[in-house]
């Protein structure tokens, strides 16, 4: 229960309460935590006490308020960390997820022109294309595209993916050195194709990837551009060290 000489304020200690209920799984994602009115009576508080603690959680991310239906414990958002060149399937496996592709399309053609200037080939150089909708657990994350230079993948359009990572396939298949990757990240908005596909809704928030992957002679091979429910997934990344300022300490 509550600690009322303490002087950590009551919102702060019944938010950890909440907090430590959902870390320990007695209220997991997708459940509902109890109306108002009842916890209200199990801790004797007041309701702005409740309603601030709940508006708090709702802030960190751990909850969602629905209107006309109450309080649920948020599905945990998907972090891919940006210090490892890792594969979407990867990341999702690794958080003990099952990742599946619902549609795939494997062509070969022109790439347009902004994918062929980060590839430096030439614009009427054919790349070969995948563009796939991976899910996580059956719900639908991410619209992925990818632009590999043909010649890294020969054979590939015709022989299909024999597994859910493209990476795997590019390093066992075709013997390809994956040495580094360039990502930009920004924020846009659903249109009514990504609305639809990634069911959300028209206007949600999503992130767009685009990475530039090179081989071990430091070449770009692939392009990758991916757009993901911004609801469901974050970037993680870790920073070191400070650049040096031209006189510093004098």
């Amino acid at each position: 229960m509550l600690d009322r000489q303490s002087p950590v304020p009551l919102y702060r200690q019944l938010k950890d309460t909440l907090r430590q209920w959902i870390e320990n799984g007695v209220y997991r994602p997708g459940d509902a935590l109890p109306p108002e009115p009842t916890l209200e009576a199990q801790f004797d508080v007041s309701r702005i006490t409740v309603r601030q603690a709940i508006i708090d959680l709702v802030q960190e991310g751990l909850l969602v308020r629905e209107r006309g239906r109450g309080t649920f414990v948020k599905e945990p958002k998907i972090t891919q960390n940006l210090n490892q060149i890792t594969s979407w399937a990867e990341t999702i496996m690794a958080m003990g997820m099952t990742a599946k592709t619902v549609e795939c399309r494997l062509e070969e053609t022109v790439p347009p022109v902004w994918v062929a200037r980060l590839l430096d080939i030439d614009p009427d150089q054919h790349v070969t294309v995948l563009k796939r909708v991976r899910y996580a657990n059956d719900e639908p994350m991410c619209i992925m595209t990818n632009y590999i230079v043909s010649r890294y993948v020969p054979g590939l359009v015709e022989e299909g993916l024999s597994s859910e990572s493209l990476y795997e396939v590019i390093e066992t298949r075709f013997n390809v050195v994956l040495s580094r990757a360039e990502e930009t990240v920004e924020a846009v908005v659903a249109d009514e194709y990504q609305a639809k596909t990634l069911k959300t809704y028209v206007g949600a928030p999503l992130l767009s990837v685009t990475r530039v992957t090179y081989d071990h002679n430091e070449l770009p091979f692939e392009v990758v551009k991916a757009v993901s429910r911004g609801d469901r997934y974050q970037y993680s990344a870790t920073l070191t060290g400070r650049p040096r300022q031209s006189g510093a300490g004098k």
